[in-house]
């Protein structure tokens, strides 16, 4: 079974959060590995990621219960 791209663009979050299950996981990994779209949009969001990550270290947060907040989404 092959997944669109509008599926899969919806699901790409979730994905890299960890929360697919294995076999939509491998759906979706599939779909990635064949098409030409969706892995630029896949490259985009890890680099977002990335960078919020790295201002999250950097800049330091007056509320403390956001920054955790912060720090746990982008390391679940």
């Amino acid at each position: 079974m092959t997944m669109r791209c509008d599926h899969a663009r919806t699901m790409v979050s979730d994905y890299i959060n960890g929360d697919l299950d294995a076999a939509t996981a491998a759906l979706l990994e599939e779909h990635l590995r064949d098409c030409p779209n969706c892995p630029p949009i896949y490259a985009a969001l890890l680099a977002v990621r990335a960078q919020l990550a790295a201002l999250a270290r950097e800049v330091p947060m007056r509320d403390q219960v956001l920054a955790d907040r912060v720090r746990r989404a982008l390391d679940p």
